[in-house]
């Protein structure tokens, strides 16, 4: 079981993201919180574009939101994206960027944020496509304190950058392509956490 999937990705992220979404079904039993690097005037439009493809519902995170099972939550771009346990319940709030990290909305501190909030052997993170290395070291971190991981194989990123930096770092628990992640994830949650 899981409590979040957080899924990372950059450049080539709008098709990728479709291509993994569009496999998952629509009683997915865990909230999914994207952190697409993208400028604020385009996060909406991606948002309902992915909403319209893909049989899972996907909505851009607007204000403070209570994450619910079977829902994607894109992060609203030139923003991060943190989380709060609000009544015991995992709360996405979208957070003025910080300038600290280079990239918005920040892979590092999404990941960082769900782990200072949820058990971290009950989160999965996912680095898909992108240039640069945000999110790597946090979720290397994230499989050494028992979560679990995925990274994009090389073979179908469009850049192979960020996925790249979590595997050299040994932070991927799976190393896969885009075509299995989802039923990966549909695995692992449907499976005890300890089982990993």
């Amino acid at each position: 079981t899981a409590d979040l999937v957080l899924i990372g990705v950059s450049t080539g992220g709008p098709r990728t993201l479709e291509d993994l979404l569009a496999q998952l079904a629509v009683d997915f039993p865990a909230p999914i919180l994207v952190a697409q690097h993208m400028p604020a005037r385009f996060t909406s439009v991606f948002a309902e574009r992915l909403n319209e493809r893909c049989p899972i519902a996907v909505q851009e995170l607007a204000g403070p939101t209570q994450l619910k099972p079977g829902r994607v939550y894109i992060a609203r771009g030139d923003a991060d994206v943190t989380l709060s346990l609000r009544v015991n319940r995992l709360t996405a709030l979208s957070t003025p960027a910080d300038a600290r990290f280079p990239w918005h909305p920040s892979v590092s501190r999404m990941v960082a944020s769900a782990m200072s909030v949820a058990a971290p052997r009950r989160l999965i993170a996912v680095q898909l496509t992108g240039m640069g290395d945000d999110g790597a070291n946090e979720i290397t971190e994230l499989r050494r304190q028992g979560g679990r991981t995925i990274a994009e194989a090389e073979e179908t990123a469009v850049i192979f950058g960020m996925p790249k930096e979590v595997i050299s770092r040994g932070g991927a628990t799976k190393v896969l392509p885009v075509h299995k992640i989802a039923q990966q994830l549909q695995g692992w949650i449907l499976e005890p956490a300890s089982r990993s």
